[in-house]
């Protein structure tokens, strides 16, 4: 309609520059008339004129107050306007209709495979053998899917090891125990002189010692559980780890064993839950320190890759065999003193950190390197 506007504009303004003789008019029939008004604005109107539409034109003809009639029948133009629109209208009513019905298509079949899937976890065993497969699901599946396989997962992983942790706790408190015991049933059988029974009490005590330490391994597992829960704080990781390592100098000051930083970046602000991370961190120099020779360096450096930060704690030992499990609970390789838990229990941190943590033997000289590496959010 815009464009009859323009051209009944166009034509009046021909007429009135070639005053009634152009030959671009297009309209022969317009006329000339007086009104009581000047300098007014075109102005257009539609009417009925035997049921057809008519398009009016009233444009200034001159300062004398003449104007310029000019008419076009618009009758086409509105019809295929109200065809369009009805098209348009039908369009959008059908395109709705469409869309509602996929919805509740799509939400009907959603909510059966929803009720599928939550009877199928209902059913889950003790165990969590079961297993849900994607290919019975639709595809928007796929990733929750996916996700509860990796929880059941988890879940088996951390049964599994808490009942290799409940065994071995009851072994390793049986074991002192028994030699406690024996020890004074021994005593029991007939006097001793005085020393014997000093020597008995000291071994007794030796044996109470060694139960200490494993209760003090298994409150370190409950307060690690709990600080699985705590919320994160945001600190700068990589002067946390120049601090942590400055604690830790002191450990090499008797065998000459020393600490040498190699870290990267200059700065990395990161949330991370403290207590989780310098499990791991204080293990992993521990180890390095009790299994490195005299008068050797602990290296620790850092570094980020493909959006994944690496800390990496290489010590001088004698290195360690690839077919033995060192995270497992109370499995002492060697003979260096501990209970048994710490790569256990950093390796539960490192799960609740959603990060790694690994042992590999060194490639550039003999001894052990300690990897934990975790995925970092972009700024």
């Amino acid at each position: 309609m815009q464009n009859e506007f323009d051209n009944l504009i166009k034509n009046a303004i021909s007429i009135i520059e070639v005053n009634n003789n152009s030959d671009f008019i297009i309209f022969k029939d317009y006329k000339i008339i007086h009104l009581d008004k000047k300098n007014a604005k075109p102005n257009f109107k539609i009417v009925n004129e035997n049921d057809k539409k008519i398009l009016i034109l009233t444009h200034p003809y001159n300062e004398l107050g003449d104007y310029i009639i000019l008419k076009k029948d618009i009758t086409q133009s509105i019809k295929i306007l109200d065809t369009i629109f009805i098209s348009l209208f039908l369009i959008i009513i059908i395109a709705i209709s469409l869309i509602i019905f996929y919805s509740l298509f799509l939400s009907r079949i959603l909510s059966m495979h929803l009720k599928e899937l939550s009877v199928k976890i209902s059913r889950f065993d003790d165990n969590f053998t079961n297993r849900l497969d994607t290919k019975n699901y639709p595809l928007e599946f796929k990733d929750i899917i996916n996700s509860i396989n990796h929880l059941i997962t988890r879940i088996q992983n951390y049964n599994t090891s808490q009942k290799e942790l409940f065994i071995g706790i009851a072994h390793e408190l049986k074991t002192p125990l028994a030699v406690i015991k024996a020890k004074n049933d021994v005593t029991l059988i007939k006097p001793r002189d005085s020393e014997y029974y000093i020597n008995t009490i000291k071994n007794s005590n030796e044996s109470i010692d060694n139960i200490n330490k494993i209760i003090n391994e298994i409150l370190k597992i409950g307060r690690l559980e709990g600080a699985q829960f705590e919320e994160p704080d945001e600190i700068d990781l990589i002067e946390y780890i120049k601090n942590e390592s400055k604690n830790f100098s002191l450990l090499g000051a008797k065998t000459s064993q020393r600490i040498e930083l190699n870290l990267s970046p200059n700065e990395l602000r990161i949330k991370i839950q403290k207590t989780l991370f310098s499990q791991i961190l204080q293990n992993f120099i521990q180890n390095a320190f009790k299994f490195s020779r005299e008068d050797t360096i602990i290296t620790i450096t850092t570094f980020i890759k493909d959006s994944t930060f690496y800390l990496y704690v290489d010590d001088m030992g004698c290195g360690i065999s690839e077919d033995k499990d060192y995270f497992a609970p109370f499995k002492r390789f060697g003979n260096k003193e501990g209970v048994g838990l710490g790569l256990y229990l950093s390796k539960s941190a490192a799960t609740a950190l959603k990060a790694e943590i690994k042992l590999e033997n060194r490639k550039d000289m003999q001894g052990t390197r300690a990897i934990f590496s975790m995925k970092i959010k972009k700024n």
